[in-house]
């Protein structure tokens, strides 16, 4: 069987002075051919990750993640390679440096999109639903990393740390988590789930905001509006393993699209939530990171 090679790729996109999409396309040398931005995953990354990352590197954008717009297979010398496309916003440009992976790089519109040499990169641009792209932001709730026994624990149940495993497994959703333009950190008062967004305020450089809608008990009312509140940026929060499965189920039954079973919800897990104008339209579950 062949090797499969994964990839992530940009579908980055503006909007013009006049109000019109644009995206952003490069120029590789070695092939004299014009693309999005895409390239392989490293060692342990995610094609998400990995997205996120080349597009910084080819084009000097750093970007916001908004989701997932299509997927690209094709037979290579090497195996068979696997490309996901993520939507992306701008959220600052650290300069382009030309190179021999890419030399040049331009803002088309997306209603001319033949410069670009693939087939697949044409249908992808044409086909993107940009308003929609535009008003959507993403929630990351994850479950407070491994915190050890609740039975063994002799002192307040809130008070209750990570383990050892906890810390690194904190330590692994940072890297996780870092590229995502997550502007908001918020989290339920419990010890162990404002520990579980610590590495990521430090890499982020923002606070962890303490809400008790997302603690133990919680995942009702309360918890699907601070949702909402938080759906004009991308945010991550904390929360129990009780608190989670209950909101992901009442979103569902307010017509979210689910990937997976709401029943998923291991500790150091995040659901993906797609938030579209504040009401929540789709979700996936990610698995805790490996440690």
């Amino acid at each position: 069987m062949k090797e499969v090679i994964r990839a992530g790729g940009g579908l980055v996109f503006r909007f013009s002075s006049a109000g019109q999409p644009e995206v952003l396309v490069v120029h590789r040398p070695r092939y004299d051919d014009w693309s999005l931005p895409k390239g392989k995953n490293d060692p342990g990354e995610t094609s998400r990750a990995a997205a996120v990352r080349e597009v910084w590197e080819e084009t000097g954008y750093r970007c916001r993640v908004i989701g997932p717009v299509g997927r690209r297979e094709y037979a290579t010398g090497g195996g068979w390679k696997q490309v996901d496309y993520y939507a992306m916003a701008p959220r600052s440009h650290t300069g382009f440096q030309p190179g021999s992976e890419v030399d040049e790089v331009r803002w088309i519109p997306v209603s001319d999109t033949r410069l670009l040499t693939y087939a697949f990169d044409q249908r992808l641009v044409e086909d993107a639903d940009y308003p929609t792209l535009s008003a959507t932001r993403t929630l990351f709730l994850v479950r407070h990393a491994a915190a050890g026994s609740r039975q063994r624990w002799t002192e307040p149940d809130h008070a209750r740390p990570l383990t050892p495993k906890g810390r690194r497994q904190s330590h692994a959703l940072a890297e996780r988590l870092a590229g995502e333009g997550i502007e908001r950190l918020v989290s339920s008062p419990y010890v162990r789930c404002v520990q579980t967004l610590e590495p990521l305020s430090e890499v982020l450089g923002i606070p962890v905001e303490e809400h008790p809608a997302l603690g133990e008990g919680g995942g009702g009312t309360e918890t699907l509006k601070l949702l909402e509140e938080l759906s004009v940026c991308n945010a991550a929060l904390s929360s129990h393993g009780d608190v989670i499965p209950s909101t992901i189920f009442r979103l569902a039954e307010g017509g979210m699209e689910l990937q997976d079973s709401i029943y998923h919800c291991r500790k150091g897990s995040t659901w993906v939530i797609s938030m579209v104008d504040g009401v929540a339209a789709s979700a996936r579950y990610e698995p805790p990171p490996e440690v």
